[in-house]
């Protein structure tokens, strides 16, 4: 079942979040538990963010998390996926409540990214076309001295 998170759900999705960091190309920066968990709890508690979880009634497998940001150049609105961990096949029904909740929110455009670099680009590249996305330009970083 997917469904919004609740405030008791935090601990699960803060462990979640912390496979997901493992597993990404972002594992040699920081976990903070403490900020992890903040961030959760604005977003469960946020008008404009969601925190959409699977739960199969005895734990929680999935989390995908979006926000709702005002365009710079036109009036409407861009839903962006900010964290995206599902096991055990929750992680198309996720995206799928995402996108429901996208429309709900009257945004004119979905952004789901691969930034973590856990799934390979080409493979993600596929299965996102399968959904109905496109490719939406090229994302690079470099590690800074903070």
């Amino acid at each position: 079942m997917i469904r919004r998170a609740i405030h008791d759900d935090i601990p699960a999705l803060v462990e979640m979040a912390r496979a997901e960091h493992a597993l990404s190309q972002l594992r040699d920066t920081p976990f903070d538990d403490q900020v992890c968990r903040a961030r959760f709890e604005s977003a469960v508690a946020s008008m404009g963010a969601v925190v959409l979880v699977s739960d199969n009634g005895s734990q929680l497998d999935g989390v995908i998390v979006g926000a709702i940001q005002p365009n710079m150049h036109n009036r409407y609105c861009t839903a962006y996926e900010l964290l995206w961990y599902a096991t055990k096949g929750a992680g198309m029904k996720l995206l799928d409540a995402l996108k429901n909740w996208a429309n709900r929110m009257r945004a004119t455009a979905l952004v789901v990214h691969n930034y973590a670099g856990i799934a390979e680009p080409e493979k993600f590249t596929r299965v996102m076309a399968r959904q109905g996305f496109s490719a939406l330009g090229t994302s690079y970083t470099m590690t800074l001295e903070n």
